[in-house]
């Protein structure tokens, strides 16, 4: 099952690379969801769970985008102004904003079963010892 935080986390260190200046944006080509769900027209994916609109619409990335397209007129999306280094800040928190969702959804639902540790997948009966072996276990 794929872990959807490490996807989403892998999202924001992406932008704090862009941030940094030591990356630049590929759009579908390099987002760690859109690598696994843009070919599903986003099923799935955790920003559009999150915003309840496919291809990130709802998030701060149609404004990056068309900032980078009308502002600059580049092939490579980077920070090139103080307009890039805001909406490419926007991102990274709006990355950041959908892992705290699902970070407390999956605490939510650990909560909903009654303790965030596991329930053991073998359960104890009288003719079974603590340790989930049974009778014919030897010590």
């Amino acid at each position: 099952m794929l872990n959807k935080i490490k996807i989403m986390q892998s999202s924001v260190e992406k932008w704090n690379r862009i941030l940094a200046g030591r990356s630049s944006d590929g759009g579908v080509l390099d987002c760690p969801p859109c690598r696994i769900y843009y070919v599903l027209m986003c099923t799935g994916c955790p920003i559009s769970r999150y915003t309840g609109q496919k291809f990130c619409k709802g998030s701060p990335y149609p404004a990056w985008y068309w900032h980078q397209n009308n502002a600059h007129g580049k092939l490579i999306r980077r920070i090139y102004c103080d307009e890039c280094r805001k909406l490419a800040t926007d991102m990274r928190d709006f990355m950041q904003e959908v892992v705290d969702h699902l970070r407390a959804e999956a605490e939510g639902k650990d909560k909903a079963r009654g303790s965030p540790i596991r329930k053991p997948a073998v359960p104890r009966t009288p003719n079974r010892k603590p340790d989930g072996f049974g009778d014919n276990h030897r010590q």
